[in-house]
């Protein structure tokens, strides 16, 4: 008997064994499937987003460092002049100047020692994405291989910039308010300290941008995640071996023990207080009560203080300026592409017709856009016949200028070449081309779809109208789309 209950408990350990072998084979075959339709355009994107990233950082920041030493030099002659001592306080050699600064960045070397980058969540996320394939890189497609270890060395050395840029943004906030403090009162509201104080808000608000711009993630990498997380042994690897992992124990990571040892339990530590509270008399509890309701409010007036305190630094010394937001955008985002279309009634020299047009406008700063366009007449016959020909083409130039909310005043110069034509070598007779000075108001709709990003109607005037032949109308309706 013995010996047939020691044989079923063998087969019933193999059975289990056998089962759990299975089911580790099954998920091993699953996580090697889904690697292997890992694309490697996720790869390239990343590495062409930390390209472009680094190369916004590093030329930004040289640009930013070139001025604030140039016009900080300026400050530093002007001083001389007034005030040696308050000079070799600023600019003596234990002092650290934005040229210091500029030097090493221009040497190649680390500016940021011992210092530690702000949290990211895109980085974190992406940091560890990299490590997990690249603990997984024996059940990669072997053309994966070299773009991961480009990646995941860029993404170190980019790591690196970021502690850079972050450091550079202390360091100036630091020495601007050294540099105003100590000169104000000798060189007054220097055009320098006002330059120095504009650009080191463009220069942090610029980095801001371009973070965001890298932390949004692109359609390759969604697909990427979306492989991944398929697969529970990579969010397990997150869990463990992320950034955030390592200052915050993540649900499901196991509690070290030792971590533990020497703190005491949430039953002592109420114990502890209903002891004390119980040996302080019978007020205790409401004396208690009172104390903490002080706290809270001095916590609030603390609160307020560094509020206020962040709102009026040294910089109030200096005159006021606004922000230009666009100074703080990449040239793509400063870019406003658009199209309009317009029609025109049909008379005894023209049939009834569509102008199509398409626009490129460049926002100066938050309130004016400048831009070129073209137009295309097309020639549609009437209800009775209808007949498609080519009625003409336009040059456009305009300017938009908010006036209040979404109203702009609204004004170009155009030139329409209004006679048929059938071939492009008619258009070079100049006697056929009618100029259009327009102005008028243009009101944006926020009216958002896939292709759309708003509507725009535009109310122009044409004082030119009458030079045209045969007379034009000279109201002009568009309605636009921008993209």
């Amino acid at each position: 008997m013995q010996s047939i209950y020691y044989i079923k408990n063998c087969l019933t350990i193999l059975v289990l064994l056998f089962i759990t072998l299975f089911v580790k084979a099954q998920a091993s075959d699953s996580t090697v499937q889904n690697l292997q339709h890992l694309p490697i355009k996720y790869l390239t994107k990343i590495d062409d987003k930390i390209d472009k990233y680094n190369s916004r950082i590093t030329k930004r920041t040289q640009k930013t460092l070139e001025k604030l030493s140039r016009w900080e030099a300026k400050i530093q002659k002007l001083l001389n002049k007034v005030n040696p001592e308050a000079a070799q306080r600023l600019f003596g050699a234990d002092q650290t100047t934005f040229t210091t600064f500029l030097n090493k960045i221009k040497e190649g070397k680390t500016i940021a020692e011992n210092y530690q980058a702000q949290y990211n969540e895109y980085r974190d996320k992406l940091t560890s994405s990299l490590g997990y394939l690249k603990q997984q890189k024996e059940n990669l497609d072997k053309q994966l291989l070299q773009p991961l270890h480009t990646a995941t060395k860029k993404l170190d050395d980019l790591e690196q910039d970021i502690q850079n840029s972050e450091a550079l943004e202390a360091f100036i906030k630091e020495r601007k308010k050294q540099l105003i403090d100590g000169s104000l009162q000798y060189i007054g509201k220097s055009k320098y300290l006002q330059k120095i104080d504009k650009e080191s808000y463009y220069y942090i608000e610029t980095l801001k941008n371009y973070k965001q711009l890298f932390s949004e993630p692109e359609k390759a990498e969604e697909l990427a995640l979306k492989i991944l997380n398929k697969i529970p042994a990579f969010t397990k690897f997150l869990q463990q071996n992320s950034q955030l992992a390592s200052l915050f124990r993540m649900p499901g990571t196991p509690i070290d023990p030792q971590s533990l040892a020497g703190l005491q339990t949430r039953a002592s530590v109420n114990s502890l207080i209903q002891d004390r509270i119980a040996a302080a008399g019978p007020n205790a509890q409401a004396q208690i009560t009172q104390n903490i309701q002080q706290a809270q409010a001095q916590i609030q007036q603390l609160q307020d203080r560094l509020l206020q305190s962040g709102r009026s630094s040294s910089t109030d010394e200096l005159p006021n300026f606004k922000p230009n937001e666009q100074k703080t955008k990449t040239f793509k985002q400063r870019i406003e592409l658009g199209s309009n279309f317009q029609f025109g009634k049909s008379n005894s020299y023209l049939p009834t017709t569509a102008d199509i047009g398409l626009s490129v406008g460049y926002k100066l700063n938050n309130k004016s856009i400048i831009g070129l366009g073209a137009s295309y007449k097309l020639g549609m016959g009437s209800i009775q016949r209808i007949s498609i020909s080519h009625q003409g083409i336009g040059l456009r130039s305009f300017v938009d200028w908010k006036l209040k909310k979404e109203f702009f005043i609204s004004g170009g110069y155009e030139m329409n070449h209004q006679a048929q034509f059938r071939n492009i070598s008619q258009l070079n007779n100049y006697n056929s081309w009618q100029q259009s000075g327009l102005i008028g108001i243009s009101k944006k709709i926020a009216v958002k779809t896939k292709w759309f990003k708003g509507t725009k109607l535009q109310l122009l005037y044409d004082m030119l109208h009458r030079s045209h032949v045969p007379v034009s109308q000279p109201v002009v309706f568009r309605v636009g789309y921008q993209f």
